[in-house]
C-alpha cells in the first residue's frame, strides 16, 4: 500500500501547490503536506496501479534483469542466456526467489489488491472492484503456489490484523480458494456496470465486464487443468475438478469464456517511460549487452524450422554472420559481404555441429554457449571491418540468432504482458476433451489454438514469412498446408497430448504459465535436449523460498517445506501437485 501513496501522492501534491491560495492560516501550516489521508485517494487510481504493476511484473518474470530472474525460459528452452548468466540460468543452478521486496513483485501487488477491495465497498462500481481485485488475487496466488508449493492465503495481507507471521496454507486449500474467488467474480460482473473514469482506469480491458468475466472463467479452467492429476485429493475436500470443469464449458451464457485472440488478456506496452515500457527496450535496457545475452533457443528454432512455422521469422532474427562451407575459391576461410549486403563467413572444410541456416539457436544447456557454432573473439573485428553496423560487442555471437528487433523496442505492437489468450483456452479445452471431461473435437480445438495463436502474432495466410532452411529464402504462408502437418502429427500420435502440449508449448512463446503445464505432463520431451545440465536430464520444478520469507517467518515457511519430497527446499523438490505422479521425472 505504501508504494500506491508513494506515486498518488507525488501527483495529488502538485496539483495541490498549483491550486493553493497565497495566504494561509496556523491550523493549515500545521498540516503536513507530503502526507496523504488514505481515504482520499481515488479507488480507480488503486485499480490502475494493481493492473499497472500485474502488467510490468509479469513480463519482467520471463524478462528481467538479473540472474533471479526470468528463469522459466531458459527452463522450456525458449532462451538460453551466454557470457556471464549461463551458468546459473541454462544449467539451472538457480537462486531461491523472494516474492518481493521494496514496493515490488508478488507481496507489493497482493497488497496493493487487498487494499483495493477493502476501499470497493460502498464505491458506484463496488462490484467491479470487488471482482477485479479477486481475479487479479487469484492469479498471483495461483502463480505463487504454483511455482513455490504451500503460501500464506488465508491469512496472507492481514498486518492490518495484527497477522504479521502468516500460516502457509496447503497447496490444495489455496486451489480451492482461488476457484471460489474466480466463481464470485463471475457472479460479481453479471449484470454489473462500470462508470466511465473507472473504465479508463482500466489498461487490460476498459471496464469491458464481460471480457473480465471471459477471464475469471478462462482461468478457471486452467487451474481446474492443473488439478487434473490431483482430482481425487480435491474431490476429499469437496472440489469436483472434471465436474466444475465440464460445467463451465457447457454454459456459455452464465460461463462466457475467451475464445477469439481480440478478447486476449494481454496489454501492449505504451512506452515513453521505463515504466510504461517493454523491459528488453532502450529506456530499461540501457546496456544493449545484457539484451544480446539472452538468444532464442535451439530447441524452439529448430522445431519452427522444421515446422515450416511462420512464427519464426516474427519471433526470431536471421543470424548477422551465416555461416557457409566452401573449400575452393576466392571466398575460401574468408568472412565476406555479399552483393545483397549480407556478410558471410566461408568455412574450408565443414565440421561435425556447425549450424548453417539463416536461423540458429543455443543448445540447452551447452557447456561453452559464448562460442558455439564456431565464434571466436579474434573474428569480431575482422566482422566489425566488413559491416560496422553488425553488433560485435561482449555477449556478441554473429553466428547465433537474437530476438527480433521488436523485443529491443520500447513498445511494439506484437509484443505484450500476456496473461492468458484464446490459444491456451483451445489447447485447455483439446486436452479435456482427450482427458474424457468435456464431449466434442480435441482435434478440432488443437488446430484453432495454433491458428489463434498465428492471429495474435497478425500472420495471415499467404504472408511472405515461412524460412525455407535448404534454398534459405523466406517463402508465402500456406495455412492449409500448415494445418495439414499438423494434424498429421496428431494423428501419429500415440498419446494424444503430446501434440496439443507440443503446440501449446510454442503458442506459449515468451510466457511463464507453460512451465506448469510441461511440469504435470513431461510435455513436450525438453529434457533430452539438454546437453550439460545440473541434474542430467532434469528440468527444475520449483522455485525455492527467498531469504526474506525464511527471515520474517522462517517458523511457517519451514513447515511448509516439510510438505516437499524430499523436504529440501530447491528447485528439485516436488510439491503436492505433482508428489507421486512421476513426471515430469521420476
Amino acid at each position: 500500500m505504501r508504494t500506491i501513496f508513494k506515486s498518488i501522492n507525488a501527483l495529488l501534491l502538485l496539483l495541490v501547490m498549483l491550486a493553493a491560495p497565497s495566504c494561509t492560516d496556523l491550523t493549515e501550516m500545521n498540516v503536513n503536506p507530503n502526507t496523504l489521508d488514505p481515504n482520499s485517494i481515488s479507488t480507480r487510481f488503486v485499480l490502475s496501479k494493481v493492473i499497472s504493476a500485474s502488467v510490468m511484473h509479469n513480463t519482467n518474470m520471463v524478462f528481467g534483469y538479473g540472474v533471479d530472474q526470468a528463469v522459466t525460459l531458459e527452463a522450456m528452452q525458449y532462451l538460453q542466456r551466454d557470457y556471464l548468466e549461463a551458468e546459473v540460468t541454462n544449467t539451472f543452478l538457480w537462486f531461491n526467489q523472494a516474492w518481493g521486496t521494496n514496493g515490488t513483485g508478488f507481496s507489493s501487488i497482493l497488497s496493493d489488491n487487498a487494499y483495493l477491495a477493502k476501499r470497493a465497498t460502498g464505491e458506484t462500481d463496488e462490484a467491479f472492484y470487488l471482482a477485479v481485485s479477486l481475479i487479479m488475487k487469484s492469479y498471483w496466488s495461483a502463480y505463487m503456489t504454483s511455482a513455490w508449493g504451500d503460501i500464506p492465503y488465508s491469512q496472507a495481507m492481514k498486518a492490518e490484523d495484527g497477522i504479521l507471521k502468516p500460516v502457509y496454507d496447503e497447496q490444495k486449500q489455496v486451489f480451492k480458494g482461488i476457484l471460489a474467488d474466480l466463481e464470485k467474480a463471475n457472479e460479481l460482473l453479471t449484470g454489473a456496470t462500470v462508470t466511465t473514469l473507472v473504465a479508463a482506469a482500466d489498461p487490460l480491458y476498459a471496464g469491458n465486464v464481460t471480457k473480465w468475466r471471459q477471464l475469471a472463467n478462462s482461468l478457471q479452467l486452467r487451474y481446474l487443468l492443473r488439478l487434473s492429476e490431483k482430482a481425487t485429493d480435491m474431490q476429499a475436500i469437496g472440489v469436483d475438478v472434471k465436474a466444475k470443469f465440464s460445467a463451465i464449458v457447457g454454459n456459455s451464457t452464465k460461463y462466457p469464456i475467451i475464445t477469439a485472440s481480440a478478447d486476449n488478456a494481454e496489454v501492449k506496452f505504451p512506452g515513453g517511460t521505463p515504466a510504461a515500457s517493454f523491459p528488453g527496450g532502450p529506456l530499461n535496457m540501457t546496456n544493449r549487452n545484457n539484451f544480446y545475452r539472452r538468444k532464442p533457443a535451439a530447441t524452439i528454432i529448430d522445431f519452427l524450422k522444421s515446422h515450416r512455422d511462420p512464427r519464426l521469422t516474427r519471433w526470431i532474427r536471421p543470424v548477422d554472420v551465416q555461416l557457409l562451407v566452401r573449400s575452393t575459391g576466392t571466398e575460401a576461410g574468408l568472412i565476406v559481404k555479399e552483393a545483397d549486403g549480407k556478410v558471410k563467413r566461408y568455412l574450408k572444410t565443414y565440421t561435425a555441429g556447425v549450424d548453417t541456416s539463416l536461423y540458429v539457436g543455443l543448445p540447452a544447456a551447452h557447456p561453452s554457449p559464448s562460442s558455439y557454432n564456431r565464434n571466436e573473439a579474434s573474428l569480431l573485428s575482422r566482422i566489425k571491418e566488413v559491416d560496422p553496423s553488425i553488433y560485435v560487442d561482449a555477449a556478441a555471437n554473429p553466428f547465433v540468432s537474437y530476438l527480433a528487433d521488436s523485443y529491443a523496442m520500447d513498445t511494439d505492437p506484437l509484443v505484450k504482458s500476456i496473461f492468458m489468450t484464446s490459444s491456451e483456452v483451445n489447447f485447455i479445452l483439446a486436452e479435456a476433451v482427450v482427458r474424457t471431461w468435456i464431449p466434442g473435437s480435441a482435434l478440432d480445438y488443437y488446430k484453432k489454438g495454433i491458428t489463434e495463436s498465428l492471429a495474435q502474432y497478425s500472420i495471415s495466410d499467404g504472408a511472405q514469412m515461412v524460412y525455407n532452411p535448404v534454398t534459405h529464402k523466406t517463402e508465402a504462408f500456406n495455412l492449409a498446408a500448415f494445418l495439414a502437418r499438423a494434424e498429421a502429427d496428431y494423428s501419429a500420435a500415440t498419446d494424444k497430448l503430446e501434440p496439443i502440449l507440443t503446440q501449446a508449448w510454442v503458442a506459449g512463446w515468451f510466457t511463464s504459465d507453460t512451465w506448469f503445464s510441461w511440469r504435470k505432463t513431461g510435455y513436450p520431451n525438453l529434457g533430452k535436449n539438454l546437453i550439460s545440465a545440473s541434474k542430467g536430464d532434469k528440468i527444475p520444478v520449483r522455485y525455492g523460498y527467498g531469504d526474506p520469507e525464511k527471515l520474517r517467518n522462517g517458523e511457517n515457511t519451514n513447515a511448509a517445506i516439510t510438505h516437499l519430497t524430499p523436504a529440501v527446499d530447491d528447485q528439485w523438490s516436488k510439491m503436492w501437485l505433482i508428489e507421486g505422479t512421476g513426471k515430469p521425472w521420476n
